[in-house]
């Protein structure tokens, strides 16, 4: 009962978070212009961007380690009362360097969504906990989606400071959520341990290395796409590119909120092939993307890479969870979602350089070698991967579903 409860809970606070922070996101270069006392406002929006997720990488184990030591519920209360204090004074800044540090606090402070991951990888029994992360899948997706509608309407009756404003009010319903609904029974540790040597003993597992590794690339990969698809769609879409980017964006997430409930079904429980599977599918996918030669194409194949790209996002958050015991995997997810910011960095790094050296498209074969680089690693590592998850890896016949884990009740031992 309670593994439901956080579920749903958790679902709806993510939705909302995912929702203001796109909105966030997506206006504060045009902030930043508006502003006007930034001499290079594409400059600073790019060092905004990049402090927050500097400061994200660096503060992320830490409150994973923390996480284990005090509850992962408190994190969330952490994270959504940051969000809402930063996103607020946002709109009462008057320069772009008060933007930067509030930028920097947001990505130092915050993380609901990897607590609320934390939290439900250790309250989930094991053979429900790919359609747990798919519906936490699917709920941001939803968010990714309202995110920009809600944004134009905010903008439209506010302005551009009051909506940021009123973006203060998503990550505040989160925290009544997390103060009155989300429930965590404490797992008390045998052995309490130092925030470095947790992380050190994290580091030094090869089942973790191995997965760590293919994190960094795979999302290198999908951040390499950002600074140039905007480009790909005005290149193809010349009289509305905006409308088109809107389009397909939506496209995007609707493929995403669509797929991940039903993503863990097809493999069966064996996290392992999906997420080969999956790096090999956006490999093909995002090859195409690059060599599309209308907007109909590219809108066509972004919409069909939503699947593997949502089932890789699920293997990966399972397959790291079921590598350790509860009691840890808040320091694992700590390093993980700091893996994954040292991707986010290299990302977009990669793919700038290559739209600008050798054309746009390139930076989406890049991307795709990102995703093969992941692929053959997960390919080279399976025997050894399928070894080392063998007693919490759970593959179910082909009948066995995880909705019914939205209709039971749990076993009150969870």
């Amino acid at each position: 009962m309670k593994s439901r409860r956080n579920l749903l809970a958790l679902c709806i606070g993510c939705a909302l978070i995912q929702a203001g922070d796109i909105i966030v996101v997506s206006l504060l270069p045009i902030l930043i212009s508006e502003l006007g006392t930034a001499a290079n406002a594409s400059f600073w929006s790019g060092a905004v961007f990049s402090v927050g997720a500097l400061t994200s990488a660096i503060m992320a184990p830490v409150w994973g380690s923390l996480s284990d030591k005090y509850g992962k519920r408190i994190m969330l209360i952490r994270s959504s009362v940051a969000l809402a204090v930063t996103y607020g004074l946002m709109g009462f800044a008057r320069s772009h360097v008060q933007i930067l540090l509030l930028e920097a606090i947001v990505g130092a402070l915050a993380g609901y969504i990897p607590a609320a991951t934390m939290l439900v990888a250790t309250t989930t029994p094991n053979e429900n906990l790919g359609f747990a992360m798919g519906l936490l899948q699917t709920t941001m997706a939803i968010g990714t989606i309202a995110g920009p509608v809600l944004g134009a309407v905010y903008v439209s009756a506010f302005g551009l400071n009051g909506t940021y404003i009123a973006c203060a009010v998503m990550p505040a319903i989160a925290t009544f959520i997390a103060v009155f609904i989300v429930k965590e029974k404490r797992v008390v540790k045998a052995e309490r341990t130092s925030i470095i040597t947790g992380m050190r003993k994290t580091i030094s597992m090869p089942v973790l290395q191995i997965l760590f590794g293919v994190l960094v690339f795979m999302q290198a990969g999908t951040a390499c796409l950002r600074p140039t698809l905007p480009l790909l769609i005005k290149e193809l879409s010349t009289a509305n590119a905006a409308f088109a980017t809107s389009v397909i964006a939506t496209l995007f997430g609707v493929a995403t909120a669509i797929s991940a409930p039903m993503v863990g079904r097809y493999w069966r429980g064996n996290y392992i092939a999906m997420l080969r599977d999956s790096l090999l599918l956006l490999v093909v996918f995002v090859m195409l993307q690059g060599l599309s030669t209308s907007i109909y194409s590219l809108g066509a194949f972004r919409f069909i890479s939503g699947a593997p790209s949502v089932a890789m996002s699920v293997a990966i958050n399972v397959l790291v969870a079921q590598a350790v015991a509860p009691e840890v995997r808040g320091t694992v997810f700590g390093v993980m979602n700091s893996m994954s910011s040292v991707g986010s960095v290299l990302g977009p790094l990669v793919g700038g350089y290559l739209g600008s050296a050798f054309g746009v498209a390139s930076s989406f074969f890049g991307s795709a070698l990102l995703y093969g680089v992941s692929g053959i690693a997960v390919i080279a590592s399976y025997k050894f991967l399928m070894d080392a998850l063998k007693d919490t890896l759970q593959i179910r016949p082909p009948s066995a579903t995880g909705r019914r884990f939205l209709r039971r009740r749990t076993p009150r031992s969870m």
